[in-house]
């Protein structure tokens, strides 16, 4: 795929402002203007062989499941259906990648002394593993990512929950989404087997 250019930076998402708490933050970019209702249908595109860096993660059925599931709500749900248009190949392709890497984020807070009523700053640290999801669509004909969604979140806190995972993909998607130039409106309906493909 080729990269776009000349894109407008959408607005990161801060869904957590809990103090000690890692936010779960979402984006796009896109090239303003672009006409997106020329599409109606999309395919997965082939998975790149690149490592998550977390073999929880890596060759994970579960883990591609929840995440092409998010993201064929997201698309069905603004009229983009999984699967061909009247006899011809599917208008886009979808491509998705998560990585992940350790990280401490260092933050100054407030905190009452022991001996007054008065505050003092002190530094804390948070360590995690952040996990990043890229969403690229591109056009299938040409081959140009024409939208790339982005997300980030604490992957420590929900690898030992299935069902927190599969919340917090719906969450972060749909927070990458939001950026989309088509909003929803389409209730959609489910292909076969939407999350099978392209693994």
């Amino acid at each position: 795929m080729r990269a776009i250019t000349g894109l407008t930076l959408a607005t990161a998402a801060l869904l957590s402002t809990a103090c000690g708490s890692v936010p779960l933050t979402a984006g796009a970019d896109y090239q303003p203007g672009y006409d997106f209702a020329q599409y109606a249908s999309y395919a997965w595109d082939e998975p790149d062989d690149q490592p998550t860096g977390d073999p929880r993660l890596d060759n994970n059925p579960f883990f591609v499941h929840r995440l092409h599931t998010a993201i064929h709500w997201e698309l069905a749900t603004r009229g983009i259906q999984y699967g061909r248009s009247e006899g011809m190949g599917a208008a886009l392709t979808v491509h998705h990648h998560a990585s992940v890497r350790d990280r401490v984020e260092v933050f100054e807070v407030e905190s009452e002394t022991d001996y007054s009523d008065q505050y003092q700053e002190t530094t804390e640290f948070i360590q995690y593993e952040e996990a990043t999801f890229l969403v690229d669509i591109a056009d299938a004909r040409t081959g140009d990512v024409i939208w790339r969604g982005w997300a980030r979140l604490d992957l420590a806190k929900v690898l030992a929950d299935p069902e927190m995972m599969r919340d917090q993909i719906d969450e972060a998607i749909r927070k990458m989404f939001e950026s989309f130039p088509i909003k929803p409106g389409v209730y959609p309906i489910p292909p076969a087997s939407p999350a099978t493909e392209g693994r």
